[in-house]
């Protein structure tokens, strides 16, 4: 127990683990009113992070864009009471909210920072008390902030209501538009940060269910990292790395077809992929590139051997149609889907098998 002379810093900590140890996803509660009426209450959801961007140079308690050493910690985020699926709650200037509630928004309230021997023994502590000893790693992509891909993922878990620990690779995006060229090349140099963190997974912790997901730009960072890791240990072998979920890749789509995936392949793992002919984002970053990329669908839509992939343009999306994956509910259902029973896409109820030349894909059942 602590006392009245327990350090903040001994105190928040001790706050941090108890927090994991009541659950990763706590449930909402009330909290009483004047009169006896109850309002709703929010509740705090804690990630596991680990990222290779520097400190924030306001020295906020947050990271910044540039590259920086290897930290870890958990992030504490706050869901509000009102929250909806497929919402990401966020202040307005259309109704004068200049800065963050945690009544109305998701926020990120705050760091606990560790070193890497204590963030494996309560991330591994966190596994095991998990379903089935289960984890999901999660990359962002390109203009993200920290803390913008701690509110992200912390959305998309509460929303798939994911049953175990969530760690969140942050490497380091610029957070703006106009950063694009320099967060490719930081995707490439974060990939062996990646490398080690998910050879730490599999050596340092008792995960048997290890579900990676990444999202634009970091499907590069995620599909190659897993590639040099797995070499050639895991040919037609079961490993715990079970799912591969890449949404919107923002990938060559001939390097994906003759280099990424037929090496993907050679191992046990399931990979789901979701393109949209409505993604503004990746349709830039053709015109950028001058070839399409993996997310794009219509004529050029990646159908390969070993890959499920899932034709969502006609899931609604906001204005760039680039977050599609945690905008639309049937989305939402069909990697619940994935995460929760392992189903395939062809017994996934919302999907709807379409058979071509080049092999068979999936949409979504209107």
């Amino acid at each position: 127990m602590f006392s009245l002379n327990t350090s903040p810093h001994a105190l928040l900590r001790l706050l941090g683990v108890l927090g994991l140890a009541t659950s990763i996803l706590a449930g909402c509660g009330s909290a009483p009113k004047a009169g006896g009426e109850t309002e709703p209450q929010g509740h705090t959801l804690d990630l596991f992070y680990v990222t290779d961007r520097d400190s924030h140079p306001s020295g906020r308690d947050d990271f910044g864009t540039e590259r920086g050493k290897v930290s870890y910690g958990i992030a504490s985020v706050g869901i509000p009471p009102n929250h909806e699926i497929g919402q990401r709650e966020a202040p307005s200037v259309f109704r004068f909210e200049w800065s963050e509630d945690e009544r109305k928004h998701i926020a990120l309230k705050g760091l606990l920072p560790m070193d890497r021997t204590e963030f494996l023994q309560q991330l591994g502590w966190a596994i095991d008390k998990s379903l089935d000893k289960r984890v999901m790693v999660f990359v962002h992509g390109y203009n993200t902030s920290f803390s913008d891909a701690t509110r992200l993922v912390a959305q998309f878990a509460t929303d798939l209501k994911f049953s175990g620990p969530v760690l969140l690779f942050s490497w380091p995006s610029q957070g703006s538009l106009t950063g694009y060229t320099v967060d490719e090349t930081n995707a490439e140099w974060a990939q062996t940060h990646l490398v080690q963190t998910l050879k730490d997974l599999l050596d340092e912790t008792p995960a048997k269910r290890i579900y990676l997901v990444a999202h634009s730009m970091g499907t590069r960072v995620l599909t190659r990292a897993y590639i040099t890791l797995a070499g050639d240990r895991w040919v037609d072998t079961p490993n715990a790395m079970r799912e591969m979920i890449l949404v919107a890749p923002d990938i060559d789509a001939d390097l994906f077809r003759q280099d990424i995936a037929p090496r993907m392949a050679k191992t046990s793992i399931h990979i789901t992929l979701y393109a949209s002919s409505g993604d503004r984002a990746l349709l830039a970053s053709r015109a950028f590139h001058g070839y399409a990329r993996a997310g794009d669908s219509g004529e050029g839509l990646v159908i390969l051997p070993g890959v499920e992939t899932v034709d969502a343009s006609d899931t609604s999306s906001g204005l760039i149609g680039h977050n599609y994956f945690t905008e639309d509910r049937r989305i939402m259902e069909d990697i619940y889907g994935i995460l929760q029973t392992g189903q395939r896409a062809d017994n996934r109820f919302g999907l709807a098998p379409v058979d071509t030349d080049q092999g068979r894909y999936w949409t979504f059942r209107k």
